[in-house]
């Protein structure tokens, strides 16, 4: 699969949070690009997001015909 490479900050942000995001960067000892890929990797693998996901599979899977193959 490709992902495009984006610059950690192309997205739109205000002065203020532009602010924020260099502070935080600067407190945790990092750079802008690595602070904000950082971020975004523990966004990704947050255990309530899999949480959230496992349970759309649970649901999903529920609401499934069930098939019985008693003739069989």
């Amino acid at each position: 699969m490709y992902f495009a490479r984006v610059s950690a900050l192309a997205v739109p942000l205000s002065a203020a949070e532009q602010e924020q995001v260099y502070r935080a960067a600067e407190t945790a000892g990092k750079d802008v690009d690595d602070f904000m890929r950082d971020a975004i990797l523990a966004a990704v693998n947050d255990p309530f997001l899999a949480a959230l996901e496992q349970a759309a599979e649970t649901i999903a899977a529920q609401n499934a015909p069930v098939r019985h193959d008693y003739a069989d």
